[in-house]
């Protein structure tokens, strides 16, 4: 199994209760029940998202950039550095 990262987000109060009511009903954690729609909503959409990724004109730019006159994905001693949202 890969690893997991823990997503934060907010909801109107009527979506809560319907999630919280859907809990209550089922048994299960809200988070389950979130994680399951989720996927569900990925599933459905992952052909359009691997399409318009594919389309990104960001996959032109690997290789071309220059850093101090090197290229620097070309560079052995080059690395990418963990990008975090703050």
């Amino acid at each position: 199994m890969s690893s997991t990262k823990h997503v934060q987000t907010e909801i109107d109060e009527i979506l809560y209760s319907m999630l919280k009511a859907l809990s209550l009903r089922e048994k299960r954690p809200i988070k389950e029940i979130l994680r399951d729609a989720i996927e569900e909503y990925l599933r459905k959409n992952a052909n359009l998202t691997e399409e318009e990724i594919s389309k990104d004109p960001i996959w032109e730019a690997f290789g071309a950039v220059s850093l101090k006159g090197k290229r620097t994905s070309h560079d052995e001693d080059w690395g990418v550095v963990e990008w975090r949202s703050h």
